[in-house]
């Protein structure tokens, strides 16, 4: 069975310190038969918070027990995101860290023709990321946005690049929220 829509479960903690017990607490509750993913931190903000599910077709979100336990833990929940499967690959062994972006702008318009992307080849100095899970998603009920979610495998956490480094303000001037697993 294939993933029929992926659901994204942003909320707001306390406390950033809240985090690694909010992240305990996702890890007890699996959502669906997609293997989980940890809950993800916002690279600007750690008090920002995202859960990322993947159902199957039939299944449905029943997260009333994790709410409840989340609860003294959340200062705001944003209304849940669904999206509509894009591509939906994996490997066979889960991946290391993950990173999702999630904007709402930008449209998505599936009568357009798609033009195939060139190959493009990576300079032979630049660093390789080996992903064993990508996971895109439009937005059901709008044109506008997307949402993208990698696994990857790294072989020493220490060598990822810190988040804050990146050419962030065109993705903050579009409203594109960034999370990933902590450190």
């Amino acid at each position: 069975m294939s993933i029929g829509e992926f659901v994204v479960r942003e909320f707001r903690l306390h406390t950033a310190a809240a985090a690694d017990d909010a992240a305990r607490i996702v890890a007890k509750f699996a959502d669906g038969l997609e293997p989980a993913v940890p809950l993800l931190r916002n690279i600007d903000d750690h008090r920002e918070v995202a859960i990322v599910s993947g159902l199957r077709v039939g299944e449905q979100l029943d997260d009333r027990e994790q709410r409840t336990a989340l609860g003294p833990l959340v200062a705001s929940w944003q209304p849940v995101k669904r999206y509509g499967p894009r591509i939906t690959e994996s490997a066979s062994s889960p991946p290391s860290s993950y990173r999702l972006a999630v904007t709402e702008s930008g449209i998505n318009d599936r009568e357009e023709e798609r033009a195939d992307a060139a190959p493009t080849t990576a300079p032979d100095d630049a660093p390789t990321t080996h992903v064993g899970l990508m996971w895109v998603g439009a937005p059901i009920g709008t044109y506008a946005g997307l949402m993208v979610l990698l696994g990857s495998y790294d072989d020493d956490v220490t060598d990822r690049p810190d988040p804050r480094d990146w050419p962030l303000v065109l993705s903050r001037q579009l409203r594109v929220r960034i999370y990933e697993t902590p450190r």
